[in-house]
């Protein structure tokens, strides 16, 4: 969706307050979209609360397969064109405040990472 991490183009979930990229309160989901172009992401970060179990889905808009690597959560999942998955991030996974790097292992240097803000 790590800040997240990632540059980020596409859809939003919604909530009604319209802060569509902190999840944890009203809403468990919330919906990222990777392309082939810069940005990559949208929204371009995430900010998840810390101590609660938290999933999202991340849906390929591009031609090209992409990654979703999030190291400090054993996370390493690709994204077929056209496809959509779904990430879960455990309470656990995020002991303490901080940030988590989040990126595609096929195209890190071609700038496509973000962070993922962990907020307590």
């Amino acid at each position: 969706m790590v800040v997240l991490l990632l540059g980020l183009v596409g859809c939003g979930g919604g909530s009604d307050d319209g802060d569509d990229n902190v999840l944890g309160n009203e809403r468990t989901t919330a919906d990222v979209v990777v392309n082939d172009e810069s940005p990559f992401y949208d929204p371009e970060k995430l900010e998840i609360p810390l101590n609660k179990d938290i999933s999202f889905t991340v849906r390929n808009e591009g031609k090209k397969t992409h990654n979703i690597t999030i190291p400090g959560f054993t996370i390493d999942m690709d994204v077929e064109p056209g496809k959509t998955i779904e990430i879960k991030l455990p309470a656990a996974g995020a002991p303490r405040d901080g940030f988590y790097l989040l990126y595609c292992k096929y195209h890190q240097f071609q700038g496509e990472a973000t962070r993922l803000n962990i907020e307590g």
